[in-house]
Protein backbone atom coordinates (compact mmCIF):
# COMPACT_ATOMS: atom_id res chain seq x y z
CA UNK A 1 0.00 0.00 0.00
CA UNK A 2 1.50 3.30 -1.28
CA UNK A 3 0.56 6.93 0.09
CA UNK A 4 1.29 9.94 -0.17
CA UNK A 5 2.89 12.15 2.46
CA UNK A 6 -0.56 13.77 3.81
CA UNK A 7 -2.06 10.54 3.53
CA UNK A 8 0.86 8.43 5.31
CA UNK A 9 -0.11 10.79 7.87
CA UNK A 10 -3.73 10.39 8.34
CA UNK A 11 -3.43 6.92 8.10
CA UNK A 12 -0.84 6.64 10.70
CA UNK A 13 -3.21 9.17 12.93
CA UNK A 14 -6.01 6.83 12.70
CA UNK A 15 -4.70 3.85 13.77
CA UNK A 16 -3.27 5.81 16.70
CA UNK A 17 -6.68 6.28 17.58
CA UNK A 18 -8.10 2.93 16.56
CA UNK A 19 -5.52 1.92 18.92
CA UNK A 20 -6.54 4.32 21.93
CA UNK A 21 -10.34 3.06 21.25
CA UNK A 22 -11.28 6.68 19.33
CA UNK A 23 -13.16 4.91 16.49
CA UNK A 24 -14.89 8.09 15.40
CA UNK A 25 -11.66 9.85 14.96
CA UNK A 26 -10.18 6.70 13.38
CA UNK A 27 -12.82 6.69 10.96
CA UNK A 28 -12.28 9.92 10.35
CA UNK A 29 -8.58 9.47 9.81
CA UNK A 30 -9.19 6.80 7.25
CA UNK A 31 -11.67 8.88 5.46
CA UNK A 32 -9.26 11.63 5.02
CA UNK A 33 -6.90 8.89 3.08
CA UNK A 34 -9.49 7.62 1.08
CA UNK A 35 -10.88 11.20 -0.29
CA UNK A 36 -7.98 11.03 -2.18
CA UNK A 37 -6.74 7.82 -2.83
CA UNK A 38 -9.85 5.36 -2.81
CA UNK A 39 -7.98 2.30 -3.89
CA UNK A 40 -6.40 1.45 -0.49
CA UNK A 41 -7.51 -1.57 0.21
CA UNK A 42 -6.03 -1.72 3.80
CA UNK A 43 -7.62 1.85 4.97
CA UNK A 44 -11.33 0.49 3.40
CA UNK A 45 -10.66 -2.22 6.13
CA UNK A 46 -9.49 -0.34 9.46
CA UNK A 47 -12.61 1.63 8.33
CA UNK A 48 -14.64 -1.38 8.70
CA UNK A 49 -12.87 -2.58 11.88
CA UNK A 50 -13.70 1.18 13.38
CA UNK A 51 -17.16 1.12 12.26
CA UNK A 52 -17.73 -2.46 13.68
CA UNK A 53 -16.41 -1.42 17.00
CA UNK A 54 -18.87 1.27 16.97
CA UNK A 55 -21.83 -0.62 16.44
CA UNK A 56 -22.38 0.87 12.59
CA UNK A 57 -22.84 -2.66 11.54
CA UNK A 58 -24.16 -1.89 7.55
CA UNK A 59 -21.84 1.05 7.16
CA UNK A 60 -18.49 -1.85 8.69
CA UNK A 61 -19.92 -4.41 5.42
CA UNK A 62 -20.25 -1.92 3.46
CA UNK A 63 -16.61 -0.43 3.72
CA UNK A 64 -15.34 -4.58 4.25
CA UNK A 65 -16.98 -5.14 0.88
CA UNK A 66 -15.26 -1.96 -0.70
CA UNK A 67 -11.87 -3.28 0.81
CA UNK A 68 -12.46 -7.07 -1.07
CA UNK A 69 -13.54 -5.19 -4.15
CA UNK A 70 -9.92 -4.09 -4.80
CA UNK A 71 -8.04 -7.22 -3.10
CA UNK A 72 -10.55 -10.07 -3.34
CA UNK A 73 -8.10 -12.21 -1.46
CA UNK A 74 -7.66 -9.80 1.46
CA UNK A 75 -8.19 -12.26 4.59
CA UNK A 76 -8.64 -9.64 7.18
CA UNK A 77 -11.78 -8.12 5.48
CA UNK A 78 -13.06 -11.45 5.03
CA UNK A 79 -12.47 -11.92 8.69
CA UNK A 80 -13.60 -8.52 9.56
CA UNK A 81 -17.05 -8.98 7.28
CA UNK A 82 -17.75 -12.74 9.34
CA UNK A 83 -17.57 -11.02 12.58
CA UNK A 84 -20.16 -8.18 11.44
CA UNK A 85 -22.74 -11.13 10.59
CA UNK A 86 -22.23 -12.79 13.23
CA UNK A 87 -22.93 -10.05 15.50
CA UNK A 88 -26.01 -9.35 13.31
CA UNK A 89 -27.05 -12.53 13.75
CA UNK A 90 -26.46 -13.89 10.03
CA UNK A 91 -24.43 -16.92 11.05
CA UNK A 92 -24.82 -18.50 7.94
CA UNK A 93 -23.24 -15.28 5.95
CA UNK A 94 -20.85 -15.14 8.65
CA UNK A 95 -19.65 -19.09 8.42
CA UNK A 96 -18.94 -18.76 4.59
CA UNK A 97 -16.64 -15.83 5.84
CA UNK A 98 -14.60 -17.29 7.93
CA UNK A 99 -14.40 -20.30 5.89
CA UNK A 100 -13.28 -17.66 3.33
CA UNK A 101 -10.82 -16.80 5.84
CA UNK A 102 -9.31 -20.10 7.05
CA UNK A 103 -9.01 -20.97 3.34
CA UNK A 104 -6.65 -17.70 2.71
CA UNK A 105 -4.64 -18.00 6.33
CA UNK A 106 -4.89 -21.59 7.16
CA UNK A 107 -2.64 -20.67 10.04
CA UNK A 108 -5.28 -17.83 11.56
CA UNK A 109 -6.44 -19.35 15.13
CA UNK A 110 -9.06 -16.65 15.57
CA UNK A 111 -10.47 -17.87 12.52
CA UNK A 112 -11.06 -20.95 13.22
CA UNK A 113 -12.40 -20.15 16.74
CA UNK A 114 -14.89 -17.51 15.13
CA UNK A 115 -15.90 -20.49 12.54
CA UNK A 116 -16.38 -22.47 15.82
CA UNK A 117 -18.67 -19.99 17.45
CA UNK A 118 -20.61 -19.32 13.92
CA UNK A 119 -21.28 -23.21 13.48
CA UNK A 120 -22.54 -23.73 17.18
CA UNK A 121 -24.91 -21.32 16.58
CA UNK A 122 -25.95 -22.86 13.69
CA UNK A 123 -26.37 -26.19 16.00
CA UNK A 124 -23.86 -28.24 14.02
CA UNK A 125 -21.71 -29.09 17.20
CA UNK A 126 -19.68 -31.82 15.88
CA UNK A 127 -18.02 -29.49 13.54
CA UNK A 128 -17.65 -26.24 16.15
CA UNK A 129 -15.88 -29.10 18.26
CA UNK A 130 -13.53 -29.80 15.39
CA UNK A 131 -13.05 -25.88 15.11
CA UNK A 132 -12.41 -26.13 18.88
CA UNK A 133 -10.09 -28.29 19.47
CA UNK A 134 -7.61 -27.29 15.50
CA UNK A 135 -7.38 -24.36 18.45
CA UNK A 136 -6.64 -26.00 21.34
CA UNK A 137 -3.95 -28.43 19.45
CA UNK A 138 -2.25 -25.40 18.12
CA UNK A 139 -2.75 -23.22 21.43
CA UNK A 140 -3.18 -25.30 24.17
CA UNK A 141 -3.73 -22.12 26.71
CA UNK A 142 -6.03 -20.46 25.01
CA UNK A 143 -8.78 -20.57 27.89
CA UNK A 144 -11.81 -19.32 25.46
CA UNK A 145 -11.32 -21.98 22.94
CA UNK A 146 -11.68 -24.36 25.98
CA UNK A 147 -15.11 -22.49 27.55
CA UNK A 148 -16.63 -22.60 24.11
CA UNK A 149 -15.81 -26.35 23.85
CA UNK A 150 -17.17 -26.67 26.71
CA UNK A 151 -20.99 -25.35 25.83
CA UNK A 152 -20.74 -27.53 22.69
CA UNK A 153 -19.75 -30.68 24.70
CA UNK A 154 -23.11 -29.85 26.81
CA UNK A 155 -24.80 -29.32 24.04
CA UNK A 156 -24.10 -32.65 23.07
CA UNK A 157 -25.05 -33.86 26.30
CA UNK A 158 -21.45 -34.99 27.30
CA UNK A 159 -21.48 -33.59 30.42
CA UNK A 160 -18.33 -34.67 31.79
CA UNK A 161 -16.58 -33.75 29.20
CA UNK A 162 -17.80 -30.49 28.99
CA UNK A 163 -16.71 -30.39 32.65
CA UNK A 164 -13.23 -31.78 32.01
CA UNK A 165 -13.04 -28.57 29.45
CA UNK A 166 -14.07 -26.49 32.30
CA UNK A 167 -11.52 -27.37 34.50
CA UNK A 168 -9.18 -26.76 32.16
CA UNK A 169 -10.59 -23.37 31.00
CA UNK A 170 -10.27 -22.56 34.99
CA UNK A 171 -6.80 -23.97 35.35
CA UNK A 172 -5.40 -21.56 32.45
CA UNK A 173 -7.41 -18.38 34.14
CA UNK A 174 -8.92 -19.11 37.47
CA UNK A 175 -11.10 -16.18 37.65
CA UNK A 176 -12.65 -16.31 34.57
CA UNK A 177 -16.38 -15.69 36.04
CA UNK A 178 -18.51 -16.97 33.96
CA UNK A 179 -16.34 -20.16 33.16
CA UNK A 180 -17.30 -21.13 37.43
CA UNK A 181 -20.82 -20.10 36.19
CA UNK A 182 -21.06 -22.22 33.61
CA UNK A 183 -19.05 -24.97 35.19
CA UNK A 184 -21.65 -24.61 37.98
CA UNK A 185 -24.67 -24.93 35.33
CA UNK A 186 -23.16 -28.01 33.96
CA UNK A 187 -23.14 -29.64 37.54
CA UNK A 188 -26.81 -28.54 38.25
CA UNK A 189 -27.74 -30.57 35.13
CA UNK A 190 -25.49 -33.70 36.29
CA UNK A 191 -27.66 -32.91 39.62
CA UNK A 192 -24.34 -32.68 41.74
CA UNK A 193 -26.11 -29.30 43.13
CA UNK A 194 -23.50 -28.76 46.07
CA UNK A 195 -20.52 -28.78 44.18
CA UNK A 196 -22.50 -26.27 41.65
CA UNK A 197 -22.91 -23.62 44.81
CA UNK A 198 -19.10 -23.68 45.19
CA UNK A 199 -18.86 -23.63 41.38
CA UNK A 200 -21.42 -20.19 42.01
CA UNK A 201 -19.48 -19.16 44.91
CA UNK A 202 -16.21 -19.13 42.92
CA UNK A 203 -17.57 -16.61 40.39
CA UNK A 204 -19.14 -14.40 42.51
CA UNK A 205 -16.05 -13.87 44.23
CA UNK A 206 -14.84 -12.70 40.97
CA UNK A 207 -17.54 -10.83 40.14
CA UNK A 208 -20.19 -9.52 42.92
CA UNK A 209 -22.51 -8.30 40.95
CA UNK A 210 -23.39 -11.14 38.91
CA UNK A 211 -27.17 -12.07 38.92
CA UNK A 212 -27.01 -14.70 36.81
CA UNK A 213 -24.54 -16.56 39.82
CA UNK A 214 -27.51 -15.48 42.18
CA UNK A 215 -30.03 -16.70 39.90
CA UNK A 216 -28.45 -19.98 39.58
CA UNK A 217 -27.52 -20.61 43.16
CA UNK A 218 -31.13 -20.12 44.31
CA UNK A 219 -32.22 -22.69 41.67
CA UNK A 220 -30.49 -25.34 42.97
CA UNK A 221 -31.27 -24.78 46.70
CA UNK A 222 -34.84 -24.91 45.22
CA UNK A 223 -33.56 -28.29 44.06
CA UNK A 224 -31.96 -29.10 47.47
CA UNK A 225 -35.32 -28.22 49.06
CA UNK A 226 -34.22 -25.18 51.17
CA UNK A 227 -36.75 -22.49 50.70
CA UNK A 228 -35.29 -19.96 52.48
CA UNK A 229 -32.05 -20.19 50.80
CA UNK A 230 -33.39 -20.06 47.69
CA UNK A 231 -35.44 -17.65 47.91
CA UNK A 232 -32.74 -15.07 49.65
CA UNK A 233 -30.47 -15.97 46.65
CA UNK A 234 -33.57 -15.49 44.16
CA UNK A 235 -34.03 -11.72 46.00
CA UNK A 236 -30.02 -10.79 45.62
CA UNK A 237 -30.52 -11.52 41.80
CA UNK A 238 -33.77 -9.55 40.76
CA UNK A 239 -32.03 -6.68 43.04
CA UNK A 240 -29.26 -6.87 40.11
CA UNK A 241 -31.99 -6.57 37.29
CA UNK A 242 -35.54 -6.57 38.00
CA UNK A 243 -36.98 -7.05 34.76
CA UNK A 244 -35.22 -10.12 33.71
CA UNK A 245 -34.72 -12.36 36.48
CA UNK A 246 -38.43 -11.46 37.63
CA UNK A 247 -40.11 -12.80 34.69
CA UNK A 248 -37.20 -15.79 34.66
CA UNK A 249 -38.45 -16.64 38.14
CA UNK A 250 -42.76 -16.62 37.24
CA UNK A 251 -41.55 -19.53 34.53
CA UNK A 252 -39.10 -21.63 36.48
CA UNK A 253 -40.24 -24.89 36.76
CA UNK A 254 -37.41 -25.06 39.75
CA UNK A 255 -39.44 -22.35 41.80
CA UNK A 256 -42.85 -23.25 41.17
CA UNK A 257 -43.25 -25.12 45.01
CA UNK A 258 -42.06 -21.40 45.69
CA UNK A 259 -44.27 -19.55 43.44
CA UNK A 260 -46.96 -20.54 46.24
CA UNK A 261 -45.56 -18.94 49.30
CA UNK A 262 -46.19 -15.20 49.88
CA UNK A 263 -43.11 -14.25 50.48
CA UNK A 264 -42.21 -14.88 46.89
CA UNK A 265 -45.05 -13.60 45.55
CA UNK A 266 -44.32 -10.10 47.20
CA UNK A 267 -40.57 -10.64 45.75
CA UNK A 268 -41.42 -10.88 42.61
CA UNK A 269 -44.63 -8.40 42.63
CA UNK A 270 -42.15 -5.56 44.40
CA UNK A 271 -41.22 -2.41 41.60
CA UNK A 272 -38.05 -1.90 41.41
Amino acid sequence: MEHDLNSAAWYSHGNILYGLGHYEGAIAGYEKVLATQSDLYEVWNNRGYALENLGRYQEALASFDQALRIHSEFALAWHGKGIVLAKMGRYEEALANFKQTVKLTPTDLKAHYNQGKALAHLHRYDEALASFDRVIKANPTDYKAWYSRSKVLTSLDRLPLALISLDRTLMINSFCYYAWNYRGTVLTKMGQYDAAIASFDQSLESKPNNPDAWYSKARCYALKGEDQLALNHLQRAIKLNPPLYRALAKGDMHFQALLQTQQLQVILQRQG
